[in-house]
């Protein structure tokens, strides 16, 4: 079982992916590394990354101990 759930979670929005923080520890993070002008748009779901900056995220949160769920689009058959 995971030591707390969820901190970020991305999820397939097209050719991007939306960047959600799902606890507390994962807007700390995030906070450590976006601008202060973009925290509000972090928090209310408004950033999307393009694949790459998404893969490096993924890394880069995952080395430091946070748990990401990426979650892929779903498509209706």
């Amino acid at each position: 079982m995971d030591r707390h759930g969820t901190d970020l979670s991305l999820t397939a929005k097209g050719d991007s992916f939306q960047l959600e923080p799902r606890s507390v520890i994962g807007m700390l993070w995030l906070q450590t590394h976006f601008e202060t002008n973009t925290w509000e748009l972090i928090c209310s779901g408004a950033v999307r990354l393009k694949g790459e900056s998404c893969e490096a995220l993924c890394r880069d949160a995952s080395s430091a101990g946070l748990n990401v769920a990426k979650i892929p689009a779903v498509l209706a058959s």
